[in-house]
């Protein structure tokens, strides 16, 4: 396959959860521009959704006034994601487990341990005045 061209796209989404379909078809098309194959580009899109997700209810606490911004940047056999609520921020740190056995059973908090799982590199920046910013890496 010939090198895939670099880009950026930016898209400003209500913070609704219906935006999720957007979500998983924005970040099939980018990785696979980024060359990445489609069984890798599937699990990024997973992680994509559970980071957009998490902006959503945790982050802006589905205010439906505030906004989640995603940013796909792409080059060949890398893609980097950016998602950033305008939520307070958390503790990193009081994050739970998934894989505690007392919460393997939890219907929710896996997020931040699957998007850690699929992609290459994870990392989060807080404000309580600016939300919260994560942004994840994948190569191919």
């Amino acid at each position: 396959m010939p090198d895939a061209p670099s880009g950026m796209e930016e898209v400003v989404l209500p913070s609704d959860l219906e935006v999720l379909d957007n979500i998983d078809e924005s970040t099939l098309k980018y990785s696979r521009l980024a060359g990445i194959d489609n069984g890798t580009a599937g699990m990024i899109a997973i992680a994509a959704i559970e980071a957009v997700t998490n902006a959503v209810q945790h982050g802006n606490a589905a205010c439906g006034g505030k906004e989640v911004k995603v940013r796909y940047e792409w080059e060949p056999g890398l893609i980097r994601i950016t998602v950033h609520d305008e939520g307070e921020g958390f503790d990193l740190s009081c994050v739970l487990d998934p894989t505690d056995p007392e919460r393997c059973m939890a219907s929710s908090g896996r997020g931040i341990f699957i998007m850690r799982e699929v992609m290459d590199s994870v990392e989060f920046e807080m404000s309580e005045h600016s939300g919260t910013t994560v942004t994840m890496v994948k190569s191919a």
